[in-house]
């Protein structure tokens, strides 16, 4: 086994040019996520470059294979990395890899099923999975990764939720995977998780008492309401992208542009109206 291993770093590690095709898996498990298929270096380099990755961050790859998304973050841009594989054999394949490369201090390879690893320590994820498994992996990173994260998916989208750029591109002839030279990158960034009902406390000259807003987040849609005493608004041109958030209320022949921060339970920023910029704050909770 290890001169199996020792003969698959070498082939990785002196033929980084070759033509990627399919590897099975070893010791006959079938891999969740579909076959091994080594991901181009000019790929690896669009993928990082995507995600700005820079040495503060904390790169998950998620069915790393040999790991060179890891071991290429750290050593081209310092950052620390974390490969989750479901086949040994490339976990092995991979540790090598980083110790040839000098970079073992800064990455681990996690032999396991990347749907019950915990992924809330990172910073950014890359994956390169077939449709079905990346779809299933929405809520998963949605819940655990902190807003701001950013993710880049390789060939296909996190359905239902629409991406925040898409990179499209061909590749040299001798990396196509498959022939096919035609690469697209999604790439998103995780937003504050804000549904629920919120309670509002404003200026007096906007609203002397608090007003309540109900949003709903889905992955694929943003939308809430207000009410400010007897009257319910709509929220207009509600986003929220990381932790930033920023709306509209119109009441009573006045618009209310509200921006701010959300950080857990809470929220606060400013809103201005005509000649009025006053601070506002909210906390999630409240109830109609």
């Amino acid at each position: 086994m290890r001169c199996l291993i020792a003969l698959l770093i070498a082939v990785v590690t002196l033929a980084p040019g070759a033509r990627a095709q399919p590897i099975p898996p070893g010791d006959a498990k079938d891999n969740i996520a579909g076959p091994y298929v080594p991901t181009p270096a000019s790929i690896v380099t669009e993928m990082l470059k995507l995600a700005d990755v820079g040495n503060n961050d904390v790169l998950y790859d998620l069915g790393s294979g040999d790991g060179r998304l890891v071991t290429t973050a750290a050593k081209r841009y310092g950052a620390s990395g974390v490969g989750i594989e479901l086949d040994p054999a490339l976990v092995e394949i991979a540790r090598g890899i980083a110790i040839g490369e000098d970079v073992q201090d800064r990455v681990k390879f996690v032999a396991g099923d990347l749907f019950e690893q915990n992924v809330s320590a990172a910073s950014v994820v890359t994956l390169y999975l077939l449709p079905r498994y990346v779809t299933r992996l929405v809520p998963k990173l949605r819940a655990e990764l902190a807003p701001g994260a950013r993710i880049v998916a390789h060939d296909y989208p996190l359905s239902p939720w629409p991406p925040d750029k898409t990179l499209v591109f061909d590749v040299p002839e001798k990396e196509a995977i498959s022939g096919t030279p035609r690469t697209v990158l999604y790439y998103y960034v995780v937003p504050a998780r804000i549904s629920g009902d919120w309670t509002l406390t404003l200026p007096k000259a906007l609203s002397p008492k608090p007003v309540t807003l109900r949003i709903r987040q889905e992955p694929d849609s943003l939308e809430g309401t207000a009410r400010m005493g007897s009257d319910v608004l709509d929220l207009r041109d509600l986003v929220v992208h990381a932790d930033a958030i920023s709306f509209w209320l119109f009441h009573r022949g006045r618009f209310m542009h509200f921006k701010g921060r959300v950080a857990g339970s809470e929220m606060s920023g400013e809103v201005r109206s005509e000649k009025i910029v006053e601070p506002w704050t909210g906390r999630l909770g409240a109830g109609r």
